[in-house]
């Protein structure tokens, strides 16, 4: 389960993002030693960040903290590789409260797991050895990057099974553009586009289908259909009967941070703490959706780059995203075409592959488990050379000499 707590625990092993590494680097004295663990805790007691600070220093580590108002403090605390678990038999004795304790144990086992398999139906995707590639097909006359290419049943089956071929491990349907300032559309509309597309690659691709979708009308029809797999860009708030469809299909189901609606996302995004806000959605997320009866182990989540983000905070995803990994779920990001590639590189839609590819190579390396991408045959190969140069999913002796 989900520890429900008003702090937030993320473990920070692998810093990215230069205004953290500064932070941290000024609390060290230097850059941080291979193996130290860095623990973010939230909303703090005076007894909790007190315990905190004289633990860590007693077990050659250390804290800053910050005051959060209303008597609280949030914590950055330092800690030897080898001393988290006397740590937090230390913090136990001092009572500082079995939940926290819970949850900072949670999170540095979450931190430290690597592999999972989702169960998509009778298929079963094992993420972690190497990274997997999400195609991505648009039933829709209004997507922001091909728009009206695929709208006809026929030309998007085609499609679906041209990027099978090309390497992609599974498949995101959806029939409604969620691009800025796109209109909603019915779930009529959305199932007469989807379903047929859904139903027909369900028996034909050979790799799991997933609905993109945030009504639960059009997800049930698509598991019915033959999608295996549920992409909801509001974490399952849009509709308040979808957490239930899901939990009665048993897929895995994507959650997506999203501040705000398509409609008005993009309208001055602002944030206080960009990843403490996005992991404390997700968490809230996978909440509701266990609550919900939605398995733990079915659960993937995504930052949602673009929806409700700067370029700033886009940019700043990108360098931190490996620090999701403290929800204990796989990560899955969505880069491919985006606005941001545009606002950079000054290019249109259609000419941002080389741009998708190296955030493809960015968030592969920081710790992505899924990337979904148009461009599948291209990222494909990115991939791969990622993985290769990481160590993972490649055995040299199948190179050629």
């Amino acid at each position: 389960m989900i520890a429900k707590l008003p702090h937030n625990p993320r473990v920070i092993v692998a810093p990215g993002h230069r205004a953290l590494a500064d932070e941290i680097r000024r609390f060290v004295g230097a850059s941080p030693a291979v193996g130290d663990w860095f623990l973010k805790l939230e909303r703090l007691s005076e007894n909790q960040a007190a315990a905190l600070v004289g633990q860590a220093m007693k077990h050659g580590g250390g804290a800053l903290l910050r005051q959060a108002g209303d008597g609280a403090a949030d914590a950055l605390v330092r800690l030897p590789g080898d001393c988290v678990d006397v740590f937090l038999g230390a913090l136990a004795r001092e009572g500082v409260g079995s939940e926290l304790l819970e949850a900072i144990r949670a999170t540095t086992a979450a931190w430290e797991r690597s592999t999972f398999d989702l169960q998509c139906g009778t298929q079963v995707l094992h993420l972690g050895p190497r990274t997997l590639l999400m195609g991505i097909l648009n039933v829709t006359p209004d997507s922001f990057s091909d728009g009206g290419a695929f709208l006809d049943a026929g030309k998007a089956v085609e499609h679906g099974l041209r990027l099978v071929a090309e390497g992609a491990d599974l498949l995101d349907i959806g029939g409604e553009s969620t691009r800025p300032g796109a209109e909603p559309v019915d779930a009529a509309t959305e199932c007469a586009r989807v379903v047929p597309v859904v139903a027909a690659l369900a028996r034909q691709a050979g790799v799991p289908v997933s609905i993109d979708t945030s009504k639960a009308a059009v997800a049930r029809q698509a598991f019915e259909a033959g999608a295996t797999v549920l992409n909801d860009v509001t974490a399952l708030r849009g509709d308040r009967e979808m957490a239930a469809a899901a939990a009665q299909s048993g897929f895995p189901v994507v959650l997506m941070h999203m501040q705000g609606t398509p409609r008005t996302m993009q309208q001055a995004p602002r944030y206080g703490d960009l990843m403490s806000e996005v992991v404390a959605f997700l968490r809230a997320s996978m909440a509701l959706a266990v609550e919900a009866g939605v398995r733990e182990e079915q659960l993937v989540v995504d930052p949602g780059l673009g929806f409700g983000k700067s370029l700033a905070h886009n940019l700043e995803l990108l360098e931190r995203v490996g620090e999701l990994r403290s929800l204990g779920r796989p990560i899955l990001l969505g880069p491919s075409r985006k606005s941001m590639i545009g606002k950079v590189l000054g290019v249109p839609a259609d000419q941002r592959v080389f741009g998708t590819a190296a955030l493809v190579a960015l968030g592969a390396a920081r710790g992505a488990h899924i990337l979904r991408v148009h461009d599948v045959a291209a990222m494909a190969q990115v991939a791969r050379m990622v993985d290769a140069a990481r160590g993972t999913a490649w055995d040299p002796g199948d190179a050629q000499t």
